[in-house]
């Protein structure tokens, strides 16, 4: 077990060592501080599938869902959270590399990276029921069970309606300054949640206003892992988070991990 860990980082840490940009046309404007901290606890560790490349997770009806990615190897997954047992799966075309996932409705939505597609699937059995197009880069996606919420790599969330149309887009700040390489996105009892690209940290949005309400600091999460299994590979990175409304429950995994986690975060929302 992780106990929970409470604490500031300084903002190189926060961004992974990423050089924050100023705030345009605002020079020597005072910023306020960073937004705090928290730590984790582990509750559980399920079985996942060591071969899935994660790029999106979603809970819905009891039910745990997957989308994974590279060219060629990209699915989406019906998976049995107590074993890790793909129940169902479907690919999609070739040469698109899947990203995000969402169910807005009964509609599970998959974004592809570089593709400009969104798959519509109908669920009950797994079919393609349609498609939808964007212009851009598709990261990460949610729902709030109204609208759809998709990344795109930099600090600006998408805010897009039933037809993939954009509505509003959400840019993203701490302390005054913008979080870049904001990924795989969650909607977690009225916040909006995004594991930020190539670190240990998942980032807390006030979707209304885009300020950053505070930071988990996953940092020592793939020791859960027993060191045999635990992943080494650089693309191995923090990646899925899924949230059951139903429970509160909170479960997180990486790309390429063989390991599900259900965490208790310090100060968060269930």
């Amino acid at each position: 077990m992780t106990p929970f860990t409470d604490r500031r980082l300084r903002r190189r840490d926060l961004l992974g060592g990423l050089a924050a940009a100023p705030l345009a046309g605002l020079p020597g404007r005072a910023r306020s501080a960073p937004a705090p901290v928290a730590g984790f606890r582990v509750v559980a560790a399920h079985p996942h599938d060591p071969a899935a490349f994660t790029q999106g997770l979603a809970w819905a009806d009891g039910e745990l869902w997957e989308g994974t990615g590279l060219v060629g190897q990209s699915e989406v997954r019906r998976v049995d959270l107590a074993t890790g047992t793909v129940l169902e799966r479907r690919s999609i075309a070739p040469g698109q590399f899947g990203e995000g996932i969402a169910f807005l409705g009964e509609r599970l939505h998959q974004l592809t990276w570089l593709s400009g597609v969104c798959h519509v699937w109908k669920t009950g059995p797994l079919k393609l029921a349609g498609n939808r197009r964007y212009r851009g880069q598709g990261w990460g996606l949610a729902s709030d069970g109204h609208r759809l919420y998709m990344s795109d790599g930099s600090a600006t969330v998408t805010v897009r309606n039933r037809r993939f149309g954009a509505v509003r887009r959400i840019s993203v700040r701490d302390g005054g300054e913008p979080v870049p390489l904001l990924n795989e996105l969650e909607w977690v009892a009225g916040e909006l949640w995004a594991n930020v690209f190539r670190t240990d940290r998942i980032v807390r949005v006030d979707p209304a206003t885009g300020n950053v309400i505070g930071w988990i600091d996953l940092a020592g999460l793939r020791q859960a892992i027993p060191e045999p299994e635990r992943p080494t590979a650089a693309n191995a990175v923090l990646n899925g988070i899924a949230h059951d409304p139903a429970s509160g429950r909170i479960l997180v995994t990486g790309k390429l991990w063989p390991r599900l986690f259900e965490i208790e975060v310090a100060g968060a929302a269930a």
